[in-house]
This record gives C-alpha cells, sequence and structure tokens, in this order.
C-alpha cells in the first residue's frame, strides 16, 4: 500500500513554534497521512541572510529550525519518507546527510531542482547529470538512495532537440 506524505515545505508557514507543528503533524495523522518529506533548511537553524532571502522568494519561513523534528514526527505517529537537502550540503558530506536521514529513519535523500542552476544552458546540464551520478554514488556507499524532485523549470530547452530534463534523464545513472 502506498505511503500517504506531505512535503514539509508545504506546510511552512504553520509549523513556526512547536505548539504548531505539533498541531499540523497531528492533524495531518487525522486526515490520514501516513509521513512527511522533510526539508533539511527547515529542520535546521538558518542563518539571517538565508531567511530573508527566502522569504523574499515567497518560500514559507518558519522557526522550524529551532525544534526537535525527531519528536516531534514520532510523537504524531508519522514516518520519515524522505529527507529534502541541496547539492551543495551533499558534495560537501554525504556522509553527514546520510546519516541525519538515517537517523530520521529514511533511506530516500532528495535534491530538490531550482537551486542555482541555469537550466537553459546545455553545459551546466551536463556537468549537473555528472554531479548526481557522484553524489549518488556516494550516498549509496552509505546505504542510502538520491531522489531528484524535478520542477518546471528542467523543462527548459538547451538546444533545438533537447530540455535540460532529457539531459538529466539520459545521463543520470539509475542505481544512483
Amino acid at each position: 500500500m502506498p505511503t500517504k506524505a506531505v512535503q514539509q515545505f508545504m506546510l511552512g508557514t504553520v509549523l513556526g513554534n512547536e505548539t504548531q507543528a505539533r498541531q499540523t503533524l497531528a492533524a495531518m495523522k487525522a486526515a490520514g497521512y501516513d509521513g512527511i518529506e522533510l526539508c533539511g533548511f527547515m529542520i535546521h537553524p538558518i542563518g539571517f541572510m538565508v531567511r530573508l532571502l527566502t522569504k523574499a522568494a515567497g518560500m514559507p519561513v518558519g522557526k522550524g529550525g529551532n525544534l526537535d523534528w525527531h519528536a516531534l514526527v514520532k510523537e504524531a505517529g508519522l514516518q520519515v519518507v524522505s529527507l529534502h537537502t541541496d547539492l551543495g550540503s551533499l558534495e560537501r558530506d554525504a556522509k553527514a546527510v546520510a546519516d541525519e536521514a538515517k537517523s530520521f529513519g529514511t533511506k530516500y535523500v532528495v535534491i530538490t531542482g531550482m537551486y542555482r542552476f541555469d537550466y537553459g544552458d546545455e553545459a551546466t546540464m551536463h556537468d549537473l547529470a555528472a554531479r548526481l551520478n557522484k553524489a549518488g554514488a556516494a550516498l549509496k556507499a552509505e546505504g542510502v538512495e538520491l531522489l531528484y524532485h524535478n520542477h518546471n523549470c528542467e523543462l527548459r530547452h538547451v538546444n533545438a532537440e533537447k530540455r535540460a530534463y532529457d539531459i538529466l534523464l539520459e545521463e543520470t545513472d539509475p542505481q544512483f
């Protein structure tokens, strides 16, 4: 049976403090959800500039980084189905990312698109595919799998025949 889960990012405005987070997670469970996809920048304290830029981009910014997500998720009876992170964090320390994912009981780490890549540039997409393969191999060595969460930006054309997404599908190794 499939696991019904919600991305933490979608709940950003109702996770601003411990009481809100508890109530929101309980409401998710009561509504029939089994899990949550945690977002790295929402479960760790973030700096002022990141917070400011995130808010300026119209994305939810709460104070969830100051909460004990291990305890909150457990208390709500939810499972963590994946941990979203950025490629830079994974490249800096894949073991730490893998260890954190495992601490939440998940074997999936998700890289989210739309972050610092020029999806209209063919060379950038070839480089991104290579970086994803390397990151995926590093996670696999730690017993964790890498997933990629695409958005509309990957559908940009990089040349007359191909879109960014085509390159990512063709050049990323499914084993990673």
